[in-house]
């Protein structure tokens, strides 16, 4: 097992409700919006984060290693493959190799979600082929590197590893 520490930060700057606050914690998830790492759980593969975005992004066609879940705090989302669309307050659960593709609602145009994915994901081509993957060791290398960017450092990013 993995025994990764935090730094030495006080209770008080761990646990400081600052979540949902703009700031050099969010990163660009390409054209479509900002991330906001809030766990990455690299015993287990998985990370929690939010999602932020506003206009017709979408992300990528892809499926899960592992289940997924997600809260939508604000605006709506959805996937291109299926007829709902969750909104403020909903919670959706997708199963372990579920292909979809997530879009924001034009309707509403943004969206803001925590998302809980507990495995890597690999994206895929409209024939289901894998073209790309994502996991936590990839995502924790690109926020160490935008938090040195941004002042934050490593010990930043350490206090969020589990």
């Amino acid at each position: 097992m993995v025994n990764i520490q935090p730094s030495n930060f006080t209770l008080k700057e761990m646990f400081e409700p600052d979540v949902m606050v703009e700031d050099e914690k969010w990163y660009a998830l390409g054209k479509m919006g900002m991330v906001r790492p809030l766990m990455f759980d690299v015993a287990n593969g998985g990370w929690i984060s939010i999602l932020k975005a506003k206009g017709s992004g979408i992300i990528q066609r892809h499926r899960h290693a592992s289940p997924v879940t997600a809260w939508t705090m604000d605006g709506a989302w959805g996937y291109k493959e299926h007829d709902w669309v969750a909104t403020a307050g909903s919670f959706a659960y997708e199963p372990a190799g579920h292909i979809h593709t997530l879009y924001i609602d034009p309707k509403v145009g943004h969206m803001t979600a925590l998302f809980h994915v507990m495995g890597p994901l690999v994206y895929v081509d409209e024939q289901g082929n894998p073209v790309d993957y994502d996991d936590v060791f990839l995502r924790l290398d690109r926020y160490t590197e935008h938090c040195k960017k941004v002042g934050l450092g490593e010990a930043y990013v350490r206090s969020l590893i589990r």
